[in-house]
């Protein structure tokens, strides 16, 4: 767990008391926020990398492999679904 920031006094030079600094999140660049993953449920999760487990033969060791593998291959089909369709140049049909 990261630790947490306590807020530090800040002593002007003009003499007058102290006060207190909080740490505050960076502004983003643009204004503009990330849109979020899409996030498969742990069920989803789970199958896929019980399918991963046994198309590996049903070899242990590999566990958080197949986990982040099924992951990674169920965000990318919800990525594709979610996206609208492109045409031959690349460009969103519409």
């Amino acid at each position: 767990m990261p630790k947490q920031a306590s807020p530090r006094a800040v002593r002007p030079t003009n003499g007058s008391p102290p006060r207190r600094r909080r740490n505050k999140p960076a502004p983003s660049s643009n204004g503009v926020h990330a849109p979020a993953l899409p996030t498969p449920s742990h069920e989803e999760l789970s199958a896929r990398a019980y399918g991963l487990f046994l198309a590996r033969g049903c070899q242990p060791g590999d566990e958080w492999r197949d986990w982040f593998q099924a992951e990674a291959e169920l965000r990318r089909e919800m990525e594709r679904r979610e996206s609208p369709p492109r045409n031959s140049q690349g460009d969103p049909e519409g």
